[in-house]
C-alpha cells in the first residue's frame, strides 16, 4: 500500500446530504413550533438558533465555504493525508472516530496540534470507484495492522 499513488478526494455537493440537513432542521423547527408550554419569544429564540445551525452546517458540508470546511484531501495513508480547507492546507491523520459505509463515509481528520476536521462523503458526491478505493485503503492500511 505504501507505493500506491495518492487518492484524491474532491467531493461535490451531495443532494442526499443536503436533503437530510434541510429535513432534520425543518422537522426540529416544526417540533419547536408545536410545543404548547413554550412562550412565543422562546419559540422565536429556538427558531433563530435552528436557522443559525442550518446555515452553519450548510456552509460546512454542502457549499464548503466555511473556513474549517474540508474541500479536498490527498490521501496517502491513514496516518498521512494532505487536507485542504477553505482557509489552509495541512497534513493530518484519519482519526479512529471515522465511519465508513458503502453509502456514506464520515472522515475525521486530526491535525498534529489535535484539531479535528470532518468531511462527509456520500455515495452521490464522488464516483463509486473513488469511494470504494477509499474504503479499501482505510480497511487494509498498514497503520491498522497489528503491531508485533
Amino acid at each position: 500500500m505504501d507505493n500506491q499513488p495518492p487518492l484524491y478526494l474532491q467531493p461535490g455537493a451531495s443532494r442526499r446530504l443536503a436533503v437530510f440537513i434541510l429535513a432534520s432542521h425543518l422537522l426540529t423547527a416544526v417540533v419547536v413550533g408545536l410545543m404548547p408550554a413554550l412562550p412565543w419569544w422562546g419559540k422565536g429564540f429556538l427558531l433563530v438558533l435552528i436557522v443559525m445551525s442550518l446555515r452553519y452546517y450548510w456552509r460546512l458540508h454542502i457549499s464548503r465555504v466555511a473556513p474549517n470546511a474540508v474541500q479536498e484531501v490527498r490521501f496517502y495513508q491513514v496516518d498521512n493525508a494532505l487536507v485542504r480547507t477553505a482557509s489552509a492546507g495541512f497534513f493530518a491523520r484519519l482519526d479512529d472516530s471515522s465511519f465508513l459505509h458503502p453509502w456514506v463515509c464520515v472522515l475525521n481528520w486530526r491535525t498534529l496540534n489535535g484539531k479535528l476536521y470532518s468531511l462527509i462523503v456520500m455515495s452521490d458526491s464522488v464516483p463509486p470507484d473513488v469511494l470504494r478505493q477509499l474504503r479499501v485503503r482505510v480497511k487494509f492500511s498498514p497503520a491498522d495492522m497489528p503491531k508485533k
